[in-house]
């Protein structure tokens, strides 16, 4: 195992991001062919564009497989960005991302991606047949069941007839999570509404917004918890109920790794990802779909989950279950390993 330095930076979009890419490129250019030993495959994750085409350059060097991991839409995900007058400017800006991400897809045996829509992106930019697989981020299940044995987290003791929901990771707007917290705000004429807990984990740039809403509102039984270390966070989880898989599909997140985290847990899960996330909700019976942005629908579900404990309950065990049977990294990663050997023999 080799660590390669590169300048740190502290936004997800920023020039400093972008000239820790670039360092990693030129590192890895200037040290892999000094390896005594030669690779039988290189696995290169995309982005960052630069460093998958240089790797892809190397591996054809020294006559290796090589395999792209796709990770995530670039450009494409900086490019909804631009207002639409400008968008043909900044497609342009974008054109070096554009060409090294199609070198690399070119240049690879295989493309493997976190979700079906980035092997798809990816395949259609290479120009080529190749082997594809998607091979979702998963969940250590062994691990998360290990954290929250040992975790305390907040509120240890969960009262009885109390329904727990979360929504977890990240508060910005590529996530539809304020939503969630107006949709709460809708609740307060139930009931039970004073046997509602909604826990909100996470940092981002609409923290503060979120606590504004919490506070105009006036949700007693709404925590924002920030960052929780793992073995708090996975306690904390393990005694919800509904777990909020919320984005919007202009984001381009297509599979997030969240999902995988509820369904460890055993949690219902109400979702806004279209397409491959929607189908895994519905064909696996684990929850519901609600429309990204419109709290109204939001307050719907999570209303339809409430008044029928029979159906979320049993929607929290066929989570759990698939977590078990399908999601579960000690199945995934070995079916990722066979892949890259076969690969690497076919070279």
């Amino acid at each position: 195992m080799r660590f390669l330095p590169a300048p740190p930076y502290s936004r997800n979009v920023s020039i400093a991001r972008l000239r820790n890419h670039r360092a990693l490129a030129r590192g890895f250019t200037d040290l892999a062919p000094k390896e005594a030993r030669r690779p039988d495959v290189v696995l290169a994750s995309a982005p960052p564009p630069f460093l998958a085409r240089q790797a892809g350059r190397f591996a054809r060097s020294v006559e290796a497989g090589f395999v792209v991991d796709v990770q995530d839409a670039w450009p494409e995900t900086f490019l909804r960005l631009a207002p639409g007058p400008l968008r043909g400017l900044f497609r342009c800006l974008l054109s070096p991302w554009y060409r090294a991400g199609n070198e690399a897809y070119a240049a690879a045996d295989a493309i493997v991606g976190v979700a079906d829509e980035y092997v798809r992106q990816a395949a259609a930019r290479s120009g080529r047949s190749q082997t594809t697989a998607t091979v979702p981020l998963g969940v250590d299940l062994a691990g998360f069941d290990r954290a929250a044995k040992a975790g305390a987290g907040p509120d240890r003791t969960k009262p009885d007839g109390h329904v727990w929901l979360i929504y977890s990771g990240s508060l910005n707007r590529s996530y539809d999570c304020l939503t969630i917290l107006r949709a709460f705000a809708h609740l307060r004429g139930r009931e039970d509404f004073d046997r509602l807990r909604l826990f909100v984990t996470g940092q981002g740039e609409l923290a503060e917004e979120a606590g504004r809403i919490v506070a105009a509102e006036g949700l007693a039984n709404v925590t924002l918890a920030g960052f929780m270390d793992f073995p708090a966070w996975a306690a904390l989880m393990s005694r919800c109920d509904v777990g909020f898989n919320a984005s919007f599909p202009e984001a381009m997140i297509y599979l997030p790794n969240k999902i995988f985290w509820y369904m460890a847990a055993g949690l219902a899960v109400l979702n806004t990802i279209p397409g491959q996330c929607s189908r895994i909700v519905e064909e696996g019976g684990i929850g519901l779909d609600y429309r990204a942005g419109d709290a109204a629908d939001c307050a719907r579900a999570i209303a339809t989950l409430l008044d029928d404990p029979a159906t979320r309950e049993r929607m929290g065990r066929q989570s759990r279950q698939l977590a078990e049977t399908k999601y579960d990294r000690a199945i995934l990663l070995p079916e990722f390993a066979a892949l890259l050997e076969e690969v690497a023999r076919s070279r």
